[in-house]
């Protein structure tokens, strides 16, 4: 068997890092638009945006939940079930004149996403940056769209 090259799992491990920390940026500025809009639309004030954000926490993690398991307890690489379910939820918040299929919103981008995340997965111990990290990202920060609440 070939020996592993030490550089190269570094640089992977610090790709997975870097993924990690990106999805969570951008899960954190989706919930961030969230709550804005939920104020302008809505006038959600401090207490009904915080319930507003962990619902959306709670929602997004449902959603991801659904489709990792999806392809992986069920070697469904289609996702057919987790779209199923995600079509039926959307469809009756929405309407039927409202609504779009995932096939048709997401197209194949997210079956090509899905693929990459999974062959990118990040331990648990490397999800959050160590303690008293300087360079830690803003979205290591505490705030209302926080998860770790």
């Amino acid at each position: 068997m070939a020996k592993k090259n030490m550089m190269l799992l570094m640089a992977q491990e610090m790709c997975k890092r870097l993924v990690a920390e990106q999805t969570k940026t951008r899960l954190a500025l989706g919930c961030d638009a969230a709550v804005i809009a939920a104020n302008r639309v809505f006038h959600m004030g401090p207490g009904r945006a915080a319930a507003f954000a962990q619902a959306y926490s709670e929602a997004m993690n449902e959603l991801a939940g659904l489709f990792l398991d999806d392809a992986r307890e069920n070697g469904d690489a289609g996702i057919d079930y987790a779209k199923g379910k995600r079509d039926e939820l959307i469809r009756r918040i929405v309407g039927e004149e409202n609504f779009v299929p995932f096939d048709r919103f997401y197209a194949p981008v997210y079956v090509d996403e899905l693929r990459r995340v999974r062959s990118l997965e990040v331990p648990p111990e490397n999800r959050k940056s160590p303690a008293g990290d300087e360079q830690a990202s803003g979205a290591d920060k505490e705030g209302l769209c926080d998860e770790s609440r």
